[in-house]
């Protein structure tokens, strides 16, 4: 099945021969080689950006920008998952009405055979809705009975500023926001700086704006905005969330055209200013409207607060905290948003509206008294808390290493090195908070720990009990590639790191190359050339290497009678590279599993298995395993180049533990293994998990 992203017995790694590999951590396996049994979360608490469809916390959505409301479904624009989705309020049960996950497209058809790029703005109309497909700059239709879609207006992948009474000759630029009058729609042409009008049968002229950023008010082309995100209609009325601007302007009709004036807000001054009229009132980037009677219902996006603006321009708050973003509802309080983007009502007699609460991830209903409850999805629990199992909170944490009975992870988010114990109990590495800006790939040699700080591009070594760090190779702050001693080398944003028990071998992410770090620290480069990525396999080494990667971001080390072996996930390829002849003037570079270039998901042997961004790869007990990130999958490699799926599915996104068939992941990316675990971090969930085998 092919899947675009936006999505054997190799011999027993020297590095994994230093651990003491105890049964606390690594649980009691099986004999049923290739098999995983079970999935379960050591430490953090599940949450974030992904893809499920269904009922309570597993629901996931990503980046929702739009929300409408039919009856008692409202209908999102999931922006990052390029599908219409549909929640149930009187059940919480979710399903996709069109589109499907990870897979942006501009195909009209019904259900699952329609497709999507990064909708934003919903509207309904009757049982019809419209949608500003902002990645296509076109408007679709949807029967939200059926599922059925159609392009209105515009021409799929080709943005302008074209009207025409001929829909298929109309030309958008990323249009955002969209609200009907009547047979009428209104869209806020974002990359156009316009609102425009478009009839029901898809012919558009310019109802307002130049067409370049500005702040003028005056009437039809005379005015200008500043790329306007949110539409919403009340009596003849339209308002505009005019974001770069900071401010709502409304629209009266006179004639073809209409007359601009700012409604409230000061233009181009950010800020919140609260319980105050028209002009003395100050938003943060507002991005969506909605109309409830005569008033006006605004995501303050940039102050994550939901604001009530009255017929006289008065300006309330309804939710949210200004200034502070957050996921909780009212109670136990108080209500915080992340980022609204997207606002739906059913107008006159509604006795609540729905926020697609961007950052969260999730949509939430507000009553008019202000009472925020989470209808569906699961925000991020990030945070930089020690503690035992879910009461402990991490930052996008992306590597992960072993000693012993503990886990160590390099918490990127955080800047900090943390320490997992095989009961879940979590602490922070003393000294490792303050020296990392973004520590990334962590490798561990007896008692120290190695890492990859790819915001400082350093190579730094830590003592895994806590204390000084120390730069081992790199300059902090210098981005480059050169090879050389301790601080004369320089990396470019490295990633991954491995070792055999004496060298490390580092992913050099921004450079494109495999580079080997010697025990004094002396660095040079095995394989790729700096700043030219691709696809070849070659000779790595050399003056004038054949060999190119992409964007490499993890490393295992294979070392079987003397000879080094290197795999690395070579993540903008969608592929994993074998390095050969590592020590020796001959070093080859192979394609080993994956069609370089090509993004998908499949299982199959060598070229003919699909990946799609794999970001973590490890050795374990003679097999290769990979997360292979885009796919949300750990896939298994055996010597023959057969891939197959270990754990996750390709087309669900969300962390679910328990037995390996009903387990599923979201974006795994670090990994370290042990004979019957390995362990990694769900990035997306800010989770670490193990998986027994």
């Amino acid at each position: 099945m092919a899947h675009p992203s936006s999505r054997s017995c190799f011999p027993l790694c020297a590095a994994a021969a230093l651990l003491v590999f105890l049964v606390s951590l690594s649980g009691c396996g099986n004999n049923d080689v290739g098999t995983a049994q079970s999935v379960a979360t050591l430490a953090g608490a599940a949450g974030g950006p992904g893809f499920f469809d269904g009922t309570g916390t597993l629901v996931r959505f990503s980046t929702p920008s739009g929300a409408a409301v039919i009856g008692s479904n409202v209908f999102v624009a999931d922006t990052a998952n390029h599908v219409i989705r549909k929640v149930d309020t009187a059940t919480g049960a979710v399903t996709t009405l069109a589109g499907v996950f990870g897979i942006p497209g501009t195909a009209d058809g019904t259900g699952a055979a329609a497709r999507f790029n990064s909708p934003a703005g919903i509207a309904a109309v009757g049982s019809i809705l419209y949608v500003c497909d902002t990645g296509n700059h076109t408007l679709r239709t949807i029967v939200s009975t059926s599922g059925v879609v159609t392009t209105l207006a515009g021409a799929p992948g080709s943005s302008g500023a074209v009207d025409n009474n001929v829909p298929a000759n109309v030309r958008f630029s990323s249009p955002r926001g969209i609200a009907a009058l009547g047979t009428d729609l209104f869209v806020a042409d974002t990359g156009n700086h316009k609102i425009r009008r478009v009839t029901a049968a898809g012919a558009t002229t310019t109802y307002a704006g130049s067409g370049s950023p500005g702040i003028t008010d005056n009437t039809g082309t005379g005015a200008s905005f500043r790329s306007p995100e949110g539409v919403a209609v009340i009596a003849t009325d339209v308002y505009v969330a005019d974001t770069g601007n900071h401010t709502i302007r409304k629209i009266t009709p006179n004639g073809a055209v209409g007359d601009v004036t700012t409604f409230a807000g000061a233009v181009t001054v950010a800020g919140f200013v609260d319980n105050v009229a028209g002009l003395l009132a100050r938003f943060s980037s507002p991005s969506a409207l909605a109309a409830n009677g005569n008033d006006l219902y605004v995501a303050d996006t940039g102050n994550h607060v939901i604001r009530k603006i009255d017929p006289s321009a008065f300006v309330t708050s309804l939710a949210g905290t200004p200034g502070s973003a957050g996921s909780g509802n009212s109670v136990p309080g108080p209500a915080q948003f992340n980022g609204p983007k997207g606002i739906g009502t059913l107008g006159t007699g509604s006795s609540s509206i729905f926020v697609a609460d961007t950052g969260n991830g999730t949509i939430r209903r507000v009553d008019f008294s202000g009472v925020v409850t989470t209808v569906a999805g699961n925000p991020p629990k990030t945070g930089a808390i020690d503690g035992t199992g879910t009461a402990a909170r991490f930052n996008a944490p992306a590597g992960a290493a072993v000693i012993g009975d503990d886990v160590y992870v390099a918490d990127t988010g955080n800047g900090a090195i943390r320490k997992i114990t095989s009961s879940g109990e979590v602490t922070t590495v003393p000294g490792t908070v303050g020296p990392f800006a973004s520590p990334a790939g962590i490798a561990a040699i007896g008692a120290t720990l190695y890492i990859c700080d790819n915001v400082s591009h350093t190579i730094s070594s830590v003592p895994a009990a806590g204390g000084t760090v120390t730069v081992v190779a790199g300059l902090a702050g210098s981005a480059g590639s050169a090879d050389g001693a301790g601080t004369a080398a320089r990396f470019s944003a490295p990633r991954g790191i491995a070792t055999d028990g004496t060298n490390l071998f580092v992913a050099d992410t921004g450079n494109h190359t495999i580079r080997r770090v010697t025990p004094s620290g002396d660095v040079t480069t095995l394989a790729g050339l700096a700043g030219n990525p691709g696809t070849a396999d070659g000779s790595g080494s050399g003056i004038n290497p054949t060999a190119r990667f992409n964007g490499p971001q993890g490393i295992a080390v294979v070392t079987a009678s003397l000879a080094t072996t290197l795999y690395a996930a070579d993540t903008g390829n969608h592929a994993i590279r074998r390095v050969t002849g590592v020590g020796s003037p001959n070093v080859n570079v192979t394609t080993f599993a994956g069609t370089a270039g090509t993004a998908g998901f499949a299982n199959g042997s060598g070229e003919s298995a699909l990946f799609s961004s794999p970001s973590g790869i490890t050795a374990v007990d003679g097999v290769l395993y990979a997360a292979d990130t885009g796919n949300h999958v750990v896939r298994r490699i055996e010597t023959t180049r057969n891939v197959t799926t270990f754990v996750g599915a390709p087309d669900k996104a969300t962390t679910r533990d328990g037995d390996a068939p009903q387990a599923l992941l979201n974006a795994p990316a670090g990994m370290a293994g042990l004979p019957g675990t390995i362990f990694f971090t769900d990035r997306n969930e800010n989770v670490v998990r193990k998986i027994l085998f």
